[in-house]
């Protein structure tokens, strides 16, 4: 749970930008869904009346340090919203977050929900991401932008402790939130080859979208391929794994959209190292527990 906005509503993304001096690029590139630029976000989030503000209720600018806090307004939720996260449901127990290795022996260490936003430059920043309020304004966001919920069927109740990448590429999210810098070597060192036909796409098989830059927008996986149409399960950032055509979701990440298949025993999912379980944040945090 997650292309510009105004094509449809990173890292989720599924990956944000990982230092605020790339965020203006790297909002374009890998959460495309929520605007090729933050400018491109602040005028969405006002014509929305959306509220942006510090601990002390001012409204500071989008494009200000990544401390402001993303504060969802009392908007009512609408029936869309409200329809489909009843259907979805809530799974925010902490998880396993577990080292992965490649067989090339790449060490890909978890990371929290806690420890990506803390990188995400504003309004993606830690508040949208911190409470069920502020999940509830991604749904919102998804649907104002053009997003066709009826076309994303839901497969898993939202889940905010991993994100596309963990889901493609770890069992069970034990990844967490796996940067889509990550993905290219990822497919280079675990013998992915890419499929240069899509419809021969077989269940398994991995998809990544990428931007016009060619940046690793989400990736996801290949569930059925029936009547010549290729279906995806993909998680949308910090929300719900989905299905979804395999183009449905191109306004939202690029129109680059790539299979690869792997013939290794450990398939698509990356290898657990021995003894490095630990428990993910709580979510929502205890300062946040109010707004949920």
């Amino acid at each position: 749970m997650f292309g510009s906005a105004s094509r449809k509503v990173a890292d989720v993304a599924h990956s944000l930008s990982e230092t605020l001096s790339n965020a203006s690029r790297t909002l374009a590139g890998r959460w495309r869904r929520f605007g090729d630029t933050v400018t491109e976000n602040t005028d969405i989030l006002r014509r929305r009346e959306t509220t942006i503000t510090t601990g002390d209720g001012q409204s500071p600018p989008v494009s200000g340090d990544a401390g402001h806090v993303f504060a969802p307004g009392n908007r009512p939720i609408s029936d869309d919203v409200a329809d489909r996260i009843a259907e979805t449901g809530w799974d925010t127990d902490p998880i396993t977050l577990r080292t992965h290795s490649t067989d090339a022996g790449t060490v890909v260490s978890p990371r929290s929900w806690e420890e990506w936003t803390a990188g995400a430059p504003p309004p993606f920043h830690s508040g949208l991401f911190r409470s069920r309020d502020g999940l509830t304004e991604l749904f919102r966001m998804n649907i104002d932008n053009g997003v066709r919920l009826d076309r994303l069927e839901p497969r898993t109740p939202i889940n905010p402790h991993f994100n596309c990448h963990g889901y493609t590429f770890s069992r069970n999210g034990g990844a967490g939130w796996l940067t889509g810098r990550r993905v290219d070597g990822i497919l280079s060192d675990n013998g992915f080859r890419r499929i240069s036909d899509p419809i021969t796409a077989r269940p398994g098989d991995v998809v990544v979208y990428r931007n016009d830059d060619a940046t690793i927008t989400h990736s996801g996986v290949v569930a059925e391929v029936t009547s010549g149409e290729v279906q995806v399960d993909s998680k949308q950032g910090p929300l719900a794994v989905v299905r979804h055509r395999l183009r449905e979701v191109t306004g939202m990440y690029g129109s680059n959209v790539e299979v690869y298949r792997t013939d290794r025993p450990g398939g698509r999912f990356l290898t657990p190292v021995e003894n490095t379980a630990k428990q993910s944040s709580s979510w929502p945090t205890a300062e946040s527990t109010h707004d949920s």
